[in-house]
């Protein structure tokens, strides 16, 4: 019976910390919005659901015509270092543009994805 009352607590750790393990910073929320239509943003904020190392993940901003726009170096900010800030360098013109993201968390693990928004004239 001993033995039982130490394993059942060793497995649960074991669990646990197996599913932990297994997270990733995955996109919750973004500015500017996914699919939304808004004026020349000076910044793109990713919201995660955990901490991410800057200067491991990035983006890149991609209009229709296949231009990328400059952008300034990525930080993280947050009380969890969770949402990561880039800086657009300069006024985007008119038109729709694809966010290109990729994000290390702060456990090393790797996500990436895209999303739109539209610069209204």
């Amino acid at each position: 019976m001993r033995t039982l009352t130490f394993r059942i607590p060793a497995s649960l750790a074991f669990t646990f910390a197996a599913t932990s393990a297994f997270a990733h910073a995955q996109l919750q929320t973004a500015t500017p919005a996914v699919g939304s239509t808004v004026a020349s943003p000076n910044e793109i904020q990713l919201h995660f659901s955990e901490g991410v190392e800057p200067r491991f993940s990035g983006v890149t901003l991609t209009a229709a015509n296949g231009s990328t726009a400059p952008l300034g170096s990525p930080k993280a900010e947050g009380a969890g270092k969770d949402i990561l800030v880039v800086p657009v360098a300069k006024p985007l013109s008119p038109g729709a543009y694809t966010v290109h993201w990729h994000a290390v968390s702060v456990d090393t693990h790797h996500t990436q994805g895209d999303f739109q928004f539209t610069v209204k004239p």
